[in-house]
């Protein structure tokens, strides 16, 4: 893709305070742009919209992203809030692949930090017994389904604040542990990841034979985090 294109793709998918998810698709190109033009105004804008959208969409004392603007005042059949785990999960994601293109002394980088040790620290909180995250993440107790997909962003993220020591080893690495077992046991005999919630916007029914490329995807970010985890 030429850069013309690459623009033009990024900022089609910039979520303009619109959806969470866009969060790991946009904001990391165009932060990659200025290390690959020199250009500073690519990193400026990605950050601008980003804070905008986390601005938007972030729920302050939950520390989880609404997924659109629909999900304000909705709430699960349960009582709770509704925060979409594989739309969480791809801000989680996300947050690394911002981080990695940015500057060691860039002035939000804190700010950034501050959003993911937040989120780890709430994905902590409401990991269910099995060792994944549901589907919507506040029901964690009451309908515990296993999602893979969004649980792998999860790991990936975790196990990346671990390894760069953002995330205290102590605390998080059972965590890690816990949902990677989880996310092995979910492939099957013939090498297939189940668990996956199908294309959506929401939490939805998710059954051991949904598979989707997105989850694999997930899974392979997660393995390549997990690598170096156990390495060290």
């Amino acid at each position: 893709m030429n850069l013309k294109r690459c623009l033009l793709a990024c900022t089609l998918a910039i979520p303009a305070q619109g959806w969470c998810d866009a969060l790991f698709m946009a904001p990391p190109a165009w932060a990659a742009l200025t290390n690959v033009t020199g250009d500073p105004k690519y990193l400026d804008y990605a950050v601008r919209e980003y804070l905008a959208t986390r601005d938007y969409l972030f729920d302050d004392e939950l520390k989880l992203f609404y997924r659109d603007s629909r999900f304000f005042e909705r709430r699960s059949e349960y009582g709770n809030k509704v925060f979409w785990g594989r739309g969480n999960g791809w801000v989680f994601a996300g947050l690394p692949l911002m981080l990695e293109q940015m500057p060691a002394d860039h002035p939000a980088r804190v700010e950034f930090i501050e959003t993911f040790v937040a989120m780890a620290e709430r994905f902590r909180l409401i990991q269910t017994e099995a060792g994944l995250w549901a589907p919507s993440l506040l029901d964690y107790d009451q309908d515990p389904a296993p999602e893979t997909s969004g649980s792998a962003f999860v790991v990936f993220g975790l196990a990346w604040g671990v390894n760069r020591g953002i995330l205290a080893a102590e605390e998080y690495v059972p965590v890690i542990d816990r949902a990677w077992s989880a996310l092995v046991a979910a492939v099957d005999d013939n090498g297939k990841l189940g668990w996956v919630q199908q294309v959506g916007n929401a939490p939805d029914e998710v059954r051991a034979t949904d598979s989707q490329f997105y989850g694999v995807g997930a899974f392979l970010l997660a393995a390549s985090e997990m690598v170096r985890l156990r390495a060290d």
